[in-house]
């Protein structure tokens, strides 16, 4: 018996790692691949001294660009303190940095919840995407509060739900796409 047919017999079939094998393994999508090839962009804020990142997002670049616009937008007709900017990194660092997330208020799960999309949310800004995993949210598209109000309604929620779920099916991810649960247990 060679020495390597003597080593094939002592070591389970699982515990063999071939070149082929290896080489399956980098071929799956994950965000982190998705991020270098630049279909979606993991968005950083700095935290303050003592904040450590706890939760994840993701943005498509559309998405991207339009958090970027959000600094143009002026303050809707829900009264509040804080520029759309300012609610944005507000609502980002909050997400980040694990610090609570009040159900329905800031996040929500939208209609039908089979879908599996959920909304974030300021009083002036919506951004609309899914949970992939745990503390890891995708976000596929942003919206301005009045435009989803009448009378200046020119959005509807549901095209944004559609358009989470579209994208999400085309995003080229191995396995389940997205994780399904109770906020308690995804936020």
């Amino acid at each position: 018996m060679s020495r390597l047919e003597r080593i094939e017999s002592e070591v389970a079939p699982y515990e063999i790692v071939t070149f082929k094998s290896t080489k399956m393994l980098t071929q799956m999508s994950t965000l982190d691949k998705l991020v270098a090839e630049k279909s979606l962009a993991q968005v950083v804020l700095s935290l303050p001294r003592g904040q450590f990142h706890e939760r994840k997002i993701y943005a498509y670049p559309e998405c991207v660009a339009w958090m970027k616009s959000v600094r143009q937008m002026v303050t809707g007709r829900v009264a509040s303190d804080f520029t759309p900017h300012e609610q944005l990194v507000e609502r980002l660092r909050q997400w980040m940095s694990g610090d609570p997330i009040v159900y329905d208020r800031m996040f929500h799960d939208m209609e039908p919840r089979a879908e599996n999309v959920w909304e974030m949310k300021t009083a002036d800004l919506r951004i609309f995407g899914w949970m992939y995993k745990p503390k890891v949210f995708v976000a596929v598209r942003g919206g301005y509060a009045d435009d989803y109000k009448e009378p200046t309604k020119t959005k509807n929620y549901a095209d944004d739900r559609n358009e989470v779920v579209k994208a999400r099916d085309a995003l080229p991810l191995d396995g389940k796409k997205f994780a399904e649960g109770d906020f308690d247990e995804l936020v």
